[in-house]
């Protein structure tokens, strides 16, 4: 949409007209800018050391939810520990390998060395789930699903289609802190 917020041409009169009104009655000419220009930046691309994560329990079947890339992004489990949904980003060349599994998830099975996942930028492990990736449609950065390609071909091609080389993944890892906060509670108890 284009934003025209003063007159070009002698015939905006009405417009002048308009602002004068408006600033004369308190309002301020920033009500008028679209969000895109007040808020700089972008979401996707936030510290690597603080991961947005998602958390589930042992046994809990289902969908889950979790925040990827400023949107709530569905997600299956399928590692048989707790574990946690993470968004995490790096710059390619991301350094990994990953397969479809037979039940269509997508495993890490492999860190490359030279790339930003073996320089600890990128946060992930083999055996890690890919369920989530960012890419590029449009020339806009937007989220491509696991459940939304059918092969490693595909998944692929939408982590190369990010052309400022900036990869985001929603990653589902075990959730090494479920099982220490059990541990805790348990030992607490039998304090007591």
């Amino acid at each position: 949409q284009d934003w025209n917020f003063l007159p070009a041409t002698v015939g905006c009169a009405a417009d002048l007209d308009c602002l004068r009104a408006m600033r004369a009655g308190g309002l301020s000419l920033l009500l008028l800018l679209p969000v895109s220009f007040v808020f700089v930046g972008s979401p996707w691309r936030q510290s690597h050391t603080e991961p947005r994560t998602a958390r589930r329990a042992v046994g809990v079947p289902g969908l889950q939810k979790a925040r990827f890339m400023g949107r709530w992004v569905d997600w299956q489990p399928v590692l048989q520990e707790a574990s946690k949904a993470e968004e995490v980003g790096g710059d390619m060349p991301l350094g990994i390998r990953f397969s479809r599994r037979e039940d269509g998830a997508f495993e890490i099975i492999e860190i490359i060395s030279g790339g930003s996942a073996s320089a600890g930028t990128l946060e992930v492990q083999v055996g890690n789930i890919i369920h989530a990736v960012s890419c590029e449609v449009g020339g806009r950065k937007d989220v491509t699903t696991a459940s939304e390609v059918n092969s490693v071909e595909q998944m692929t091609q939408a982590i190369l289609s990010n052309s400022d080389e900036v990869v985001m993944m929603l990653v589902e890892k075990p959730d090494e802190g479920a099982a220490g906060s059990i541990s805790f509670l348990t030992n607490v108890a039998k304090g007591f």
